[in-house]
């Protein structure tokens, strides 16, 4: 149950615009698949409305939450890996349930702590996006500039410190270095299949095989989200093994990853001066650049927070007699009441498991399931996005560039197959562990929106075109389709 991340939406709104101005969220879930998550529209309105104010007034408080979010989240990180190495079997039940809450409390403040910036501004109309852009037009305006508003902004909004995916990448072609400078290595990962080159790796030097190890155990978290799985030894393997075969230039490579932020700063220096932006203007732009690192950081703490978590579920669900999925679909609070007295009704999460809606007011909550949901939900006025006729889709521009292209959506991992290199990607959203796809794509395209999204992130390491925030990509595009995507005007066009 997404309980810990709904909680964490309500009682931190007050950091950032002194008061809990969204009240009532509910989701529905048919099985593991969250079909939707729904606010009132007036109480959303009213908490964008007021952090952008926020943003725009109270620029040095905005950043101190930033400041304190970015704390948390490193805590969050560092209690969840000393959790990774705990054999929970012998814990007694007070010890379980104190790792527990304690995870939670980590997922709740660190994902909530700056939920106002992070994530409800854009969340809606992406309404920070189109404030950011239209300031960049005037400016461009002002100065007689002809540069296309989309690229100024995009550079200008994007990070200068590394991502967790930076990081990753770096120290991943820093392995490939050493299987390069191996010959034995080299003609393993050239020649091998996974299977082969893990049962060779016992003949290659100790300080080599100790890398890979480490590598694997340090970053296989990546894809996890909230399910599952994590990275096997042989995804790492098979893309070192690929690389080779592909005769990438890894020290060139390597070159370029180290480069990359250095360049932007340069180049955002030199904008910044050649349009004459002034210092509130420059404070907003940083903003955007912070907030858009932060949420990439937060959701890398909680994806690796899930991991970890999901060992705890392992040994919960023993001592419970329940299965894993039936965890799952106990909130925390439950969870603590039952390790207490040593049983649960698998009854209970097992009717939420065919379908469920969780309603949440303020910090109270309630699960509704079978006839209770469907009477809950039938009581809702839902809005809809209407659908086009026109051919056209359009969007924000996440990162600038043009691309013509084949469809394929991709919303799941176990999608990322039909990707080939060169297709356009269509997704709901994105998230780390369809990265790889993203990879090979000459554009993405995301109903989801906002330049804090991990489209938008992904997009603008990559240098990928991407347009975000379409609302229906997934809805009137399908596999096979030929599009020409536009990213500078946030234009997509069937073909």
């Amino acid at each position: 149950m997404m309980a810990p991340a709904i909680q964490d939406l309500m009682p931190y709104q007050r950091l950032t615009v002194g008061r809990q101005l969204l009240r009532e969220l509910f989701f529905v879930q048919h099985g593991f698949e969250v079909s939707g998550a729904y606010v009132p529209v007036n109480q959303l309105r009213d908490l964008v409305a007021a952090t952008l104010r926020a943003l725009q007034q109270n620029p040095e408080k905005v950043s101190h939450i930033h400041r304190r979010t970015v704390g948390y989240n490193t805590e969050y990180f560092r209690y969840a890996r000393k959790l990774a190495s705990v054999d929970f079997s012998h814990a007694s039940t007070i010890k379980l349930i104190q790792y527990y809450q304690r995870l939670n409390y980590f997922q709740e403040i660190s994902h909530g702590y700056a939920i106002a910036t992070t994530w409800f501004v854009d969340s809606d109309s992406e309404d920070f996006s189109k404030l950011l852009l239209q300031r960049t037009r005037s400016i461009l305006q002002k100065v007689g500039d002809e540069r296309n508003p989309a690229e100024v902004f995009s550079l200008l909004t994007t990070p200068t410190r590394p991502s967790m995916a930076l990081r990753e990448e770096l120290a991943s072609f820093r392995i490939l270095q050493k299987i390069e400078a191996n010959l034995a290595a080299r003609r393993l990962f050239r020649n091998g299949d996974a299977g082969t080159i893990a049962r060779g790796l016992k003949r290659l030097p100790q300080i080599l095989r100790r890398s890979i190890y480490r590598h694997w155990r340090k970053w296989r978290w990546v894809p996890f989200t909230y399910l599952g799985p994590a990275y096997g030894l042989d995804f790492y393997l098979t893309t070192w093994s690929n690389l080779l075969r592909e005769d990438v230039t890894t020290t060139r490579h390597l070159a370029n990853l180290r480069e990359q932020l250095p360049r932007v700063r340069i180049a955002q220096r030199r904008l910044l001066r050649t349009l004459k932006v002034g210092p509130a203007d420059r404070r907003l732009y940083a903003l955007a650049a912070e907030i858009i690192w932060l949420k990439a950081y937060r959701k890398d703490a909680l994806f690796h927070g899930m991991y970890v978590l999901e060992r705890l579920h392992t040994e919960i669900a023993r001592r419970l007699h329940l299965t894993v999925n039936q965890v799952r679909f106990l909130i925390d609070d439950e969870i603590v009441r039952a390790l207490k007295s040593g049983r649960c009704p698998p009854a209970v999460p097992n009717a939420r498991m065919k379908f469920c809606v969780y309603y949440q007011f303020g910090r109270q909550y309630r699960v509704h399931v079978g006839m209770s949901a469907r009477r809950f939900l039938a009581r809702q006025k839902i809005e809809r996005e209407p659908r086009t006729r026109s051919g056209r889709l359009e969007g924000t521009c996440a990162c600038p560039g043009r691309a013509r292209g084949t469809v394929r959506v991709v919303n799941q991992p176990e999608q990322m197959g039909k990707m080939r290199r060169g297709d356009i990607m269509v997704a709901h959203t994105t998230f780390p562990a369809l990265v790889p796809a993203m990879k090979k794509a000459s554009a993405i395209l995301t109903d989801d929106g906002g330049i804090t999204c991990h489209a938008a992130i992904v997009a603008r390491e990559l240098q990928i075109p991407c347009v975000v925030g379409t609302k229906i990509a997934t809805q009137v595009l399908k596999d096979g389709d030929e599009v020409e995507v536009d990213a500078y005007k946030g234009i997509v066009r069937k073909l």
